[in-house]
């Protein structure tokens, strides 16, 4: 289970801070780079002006809960996608949600009535956005039981979650393609899936929604790591192992070349891993950033080889191209944090800039954390912006503008 996850994963139940307090390091570890070169201009000019608290994003009315929270445009609608979520009228529990809307106005709020991706009119309950597969089910069904005590089936109630990363509009491939990881949790105390509501992480995927058909798919690997296994057996939609993880946390696409960022430290130093959009589900097409030589960047086929180039955030970063400065710009906000960061660089790779506070949020009884940027609603050319952060004292996505000016 790699801990940028793990807080994203206790965060609606309220468990994290038992198990991060346990990590002094990870609390008192401060924000730094990891370019391995010089930094970039201080964020091309770009310095905070103001920042305002907007309140909880207006969202579905059956949603008691959701963490994780990021977004994408794709054709002038924005798409959200969310983690664990708590439900009322009726009362349920899903690993993973999904919104559409077309306010793209933020200014005065941000709406997500909708129950799925797809249908703006359908304001029910939502329903699971990654889909699980045939043997995942009957696993499932196989496995269930209201009172494992005394059980010698080391999966006794043990249910698989899907918890969706960042997301990235694909236009000319009509789809947007949502990184994930997978778990399994409860079981025995002993069993391969304890660690209570927790889990243990089995690794990530990519699901694909066709924004033609409209279908929610996991795509299948080529060239899949064999050593990846989970309980029901062979799963042919694992593209990295829970250490590598790449794409769960940021991802920029240039071009048509794809970069997602992963491999973290206990600290959260991440590094980059890069493939041609087109080829995004075979893992022998992945290559790995593995420092310079001679001052040129070297991409490795081998994700042994990767170094880390930039600080991550609790639950993930948001990187995005920055058409103020022409810098790509990464923000997050670092474990049992409250400031959200940001630093800027020439390259999805770096060198990146030394973070600067891009904003404070205020402390509650509960954790704060998944702080994620959201580009389509950027206004002023580039120097208003908007982000959301988790609370868990509330469970509600909070909505804060930023405005920049630009020496």
């Amino acid at each position: 289970m790699t801990l940028r996850k793990l807080i994203g994963a206790a965060g609606v139940l309220g468990t994290v801070l038992t198990l991060l307090v346990a990590s002094p390091a990870l609390a008192t570890a401060p924000p730094s780079s990891h370019s391995g070169g010089q930094p970039a201009d201080p964020n091309g000019g770009l310095v905070v002006k103001d920042v305002q608290f907007l309140g909880p994003v207006d969202q579905n009315a059956h949603v008691v809960a959701r963490d994780n929270g990021q977004s994408v445009e794709y054709q002038g609608k924005s798409y959200w996608f969310f983690d664990d979520t708590m439900l009322q009228n009726p009362t349920g529990f899903l690993s993973s949600t999904a919104a559409v809307t077309t306010d793209l106005n933020a200014g005065d709020g941000i709406s997500l009535q909708s129950a799925n991706p797809f249908d703006l009119t359908d304001t029910g309950s939502p329903t699971e956005f990654v889909p699980y597969s045939a043997a995942e089910v009957q696993f499932q069904k196989d496995h269930a039981s209201s009172d494992c005590t005394g059980s010698t089936d080391v999966f006794c109630g043990t249910q698989f979650a899907f918890w969706p990363g960042s997301a990235v509009a694909d236009p000319a491939h009509h789809r947007i393609l949502v990184f994930y990881g997978k778990l399994c949790r409860g079981g025995l105390d002993t069993g391969p899936c304890a660690s209570g509501f927790v889990g243990q992480a089995l690794g990530s995927g990519i699901v694909s929604v066709d924004m033609r058909t409209h279908q929610i798919t996991r795509l299948n690997i080529e060239n899949q790591d064999t050593s990846l296994t989970s309980p029901e057996g062979t799963d042919r939609t694992l593209l990295f192992s829970p250490s590598q993880n790449f794409g769960n946390g940021g991802t920029v696409l240039v071009g048509n070349e794809l970069y997602a960022y992963g491999n973290c430290s206990s600290t959260n130093a991440c590094g980059v891993a890069r493939v041609r959009i087109d080829r995004v589900q075979d893992r022998a097409a992945w290559s790995f950033y593995a420092g310079t030589s001679n001052g040129r960047p070297v991409w490795s086929g081998d994700a042994a080889a990767t170094v880390a180039v930039m600080t991550g955030g609790a639950a993930g970063e948001t990187v995005q191209y920055d058409p103020a400065t022409k810098l790509y710009m990464n923000s997050y906000m670092p474990f049992l944090s409250h400031q959200v960061y940001y630093q800027t660089s020439p390259t999805p790779w770096g060198p990146w800039s030394s973070p600067e506070v891009l904003y404070t949020a205020p402390t509650t009884s509960g954790v704060e954390y998944a702080a994620f940027a959201h580009p389509e609603y950027t206004t002023n050319d580039g120097l208003t912006r908007y982000y959301t952060y988790y609370t868990s004292s509330t469970g509600q996505q909070l909505l804060v503008k930023v405005d920049f000016t630009k020496d």
